[in-house]
């Protein structure tokens, strides 16, 4: 799997969500409105959920990695087209 594009979006509220981005899969695939966040120090990326119909608080992802191996090379992907974004934007 190779992620051939990732487009970051400017977080519009404050607190811990930075920004949100889509990507591009092998040129066929998107995922759109991952979240970047940063808590106590630490950064991630939410997938895409949506709420579960018997939960007032439980969400499902819609897509997600399958693997920590995958998850990591998204999230160290994602995170770089984010520092990117950032410089592009002084």
């Amino acid at each position: 799997m190779e992620i051939t594009n990732v487009k970051i979006y400017k977080a519009r509220q404050g607190g811990p969500v930075l920004a949100y981005a889509n990507v591009i899969l092998d040129r066929q695939f998107i995922i759109r409105g991952i979240t970047l966040i940063e808590k106590d120090g630490k950064r991630f990326i939410s997938m895409p959920a949506r709420r579960v119909r018997n939960g007032e608080r439980h969400f499902r992802d819609t897509a997600h990695p399958l693997n920590s191996e995958i998850r990591e090379k998204l999230t160290k992907d994602i995170f770089y087209a984010y520092e990117e974004f950032l410089k592009s934007e002084e």
